[in-house]
């Protein structure tokens, strides 16, 4: 097999999330079997853990710094990758790295050995770096649910914690009203338009007459409910 061709095809752009989910699987693996194994004593992982995570975030860094700047729609024009998106994601992955960096004394000051932990934050941010790519109201919503179910994890993890929990399930229930929100304005808007892509938005409300927007009620009630979710 010619791995070479898969330069030809969409696969280009998802390298980096590509890299950033394959790396999550092995991390996984890797903190699994390492922090259950009798033989080596049950160790304590989480600092060289947290370095894995951080080395995982530089490549993903440089991943993305080599990408080529370019600009693409993928998957039936559900993904946008530009200018805008690629930078974006390397502001993400920087700060995410100097906010693992700085929380390492925190981690090992609080005794936390949970290794899920930055799982979770990794797993986050492949979310944002989906939503961040996202063109249409689906692929946004995916991703949105994608990075809210890590932070709802995040919110709860410390267990012996009852603000913790509280926090956890707090968050857990504004998001699930502000997702139900999104969710309903989207079926209107699409039930009015037809689409859920953006472009498609730009397209339709370019070519519309004022009096159309002002007589369809049912878009305005739309675009509140999804305001009035992405506030929340």
């Amino acid at each position: 097999m010619d791995f070479s061709l898969i330069y030809q095809n969409n696969l280009k752009v998802f390298f980096p999330e590509m890299f950033l989910a394959t790396s999550i699987l092995l991390l996984t693996l890797h903190g699994t079997f390492l922090s259950t194994s009798r033989s080596l004593g049950f160790p304590l992982i989480i600092r060289s853990f947290l370095k894995l995570c951080i080395l995982v975030l530089l490549l993903t860094f440089f991943l993305l710094n080599n990408g080529g700047l370019f600009s693409m729609l993928t998957y039936q024009n559900t993904f946008l990758f530009d200018f805008l998106t690629f930078n974006v994601k390397q502001i993400l992955v920087i700060f995410s790295i100097f906010c693992l960096a700085v929380s390492e004394q925190s981690i090992v000051d609080n005794r936390l050995n949970n290794f899920e932990y930055l799982l979770l934050i990794l797993c986050a941010i492949l979310g944002l770096f989906f939503l961040v790519s996202s063109y249409d109201l689906i692929s946004l919503y995916l991703a949105l649910e994608m990075q809210s179910l890590c932070l709802y994890v995040l919110a709860a993890s410390h267990k012996n914690s009852s603000f913790s929990t509280e926090a956890g399930l707090k968050y857990f229930i504004l998001g699930s009203f502000s997702s139900a929100l999104f969710l309903f304005g989207v079926s209107l808007l699409y039930g009015c338009t037809g689409t859920t892509n953006f472009e498609n938005f730009s397209l339709l409300f370019a070519t519309a007459n004022h009096d159309f927007l002002m007589l369809n009620s049912l878009i305005e009630k739309s675009l509140i409910c999804i305001a009035v979710a992405f506030f929340f």
